[in-house]
């Protein structure tokens, strides 16, 4: 028989240091599940990262044309004649246009209170902009309407743009 299958003590009265001596089976079994395992090759790691950067680079492309309806708000400096207003939307249907959006349309809901002064203004002009457009288009219009442009940090007291 097998060092395994004998008991080395067979009653109740086997000393500490008997059981101690005896073979511990766990490392034979762990070496033996071990065995099962087949090694991953290096080829076949490579092939899985290729696989899951054509797999990102796939959704990566397919996030950049997907379309998207996007809601922009202005809120507009009241003090603005209405040739300044125009001009600074149409400065802004132009860039949208540039971008690529569709669908555009904007209404112009006029003069309302504000909840809190903004650069001592109390009232503003809202403007609220509705159109389709790619996910690359909504980041460029966040970037155009953050970074101070000709006029745009005067005339433009707030923007907002959701994704409906």
């Amino acid at each position: 028989m097998s060092a395994i299958a004998t008991p080395v003590c067979s009653s109740r009265t086997c000393s500490a240091a008997a059981a101690r001596q005896a073979p511990l089976a766990a490392p034979r079994l762990a070496a033996g599940r071990r065995a099962f395992a087949a090694p991953a090759s290096s080829s076949s790691k490579a092939a899985a990262r290729s696989s899951s950067l054509v797999v990102k680079a796939a959704a990566a492309a397919e996030a950049a044309t997907e379309q998207r309806t996007y809601e922009t708000m202005l809120v507009l400096r009241p003090t603005m004649k209405d040739e300044e207003r125009d001009q600074e939307l149409a400065r802004f249907q132009a860039f949208l246009q540039k971008q690529g959006a569709t669908g555009l349309s904007d209404l112009v809901r006029g003069r309302q209170r504000l909840a809190y002064p903004i650069k001592r203004f109390t009232e503003g002009i809202y403007v609220l902009y509705t159109y389709t457009a790619s996910t690359s288009t909504g980041q460029a219009v966040q970037k155009y309407l953050s970074t101070p442009q000709a006029g745009n940090e005067l005339n433009i007291l707030r923007h907002m743009t959701f994704v409906v």
